[in-house]
């Protein structure tokens, strides 16, 4: 699924400041990145999957760390 459609309910209202959040894709991988909000999140999660060769919508899960 995309990194929207899995972080639903997890940007309940906006952050004060950075947070953590673990992204898990393609079956059992993770990442981390620390960001403001879920339009962030998105940016960042692009530039990672353009640099590592990994698909968009290959998230798994979206959770605050």
């Amino acid at each position: 699924m995309t990194i929207r459609e899995a972080a639903k309910g997890v940007f309940l209202r906006p952050s004060s400041g950075k947070g953590s959040y673990n992204v898990g894709f393609n079956g059992g991988d993770e990442t981390q990145f620390d960001v403001k909000n879920l339009s962030e999140l998105e940016e960042c999660w692009k530039g990672f999957c353009k640099d590592e060769g990994f698909a968009e919508n290959s998230v798994d899960y979206v959770e605050r760390a």
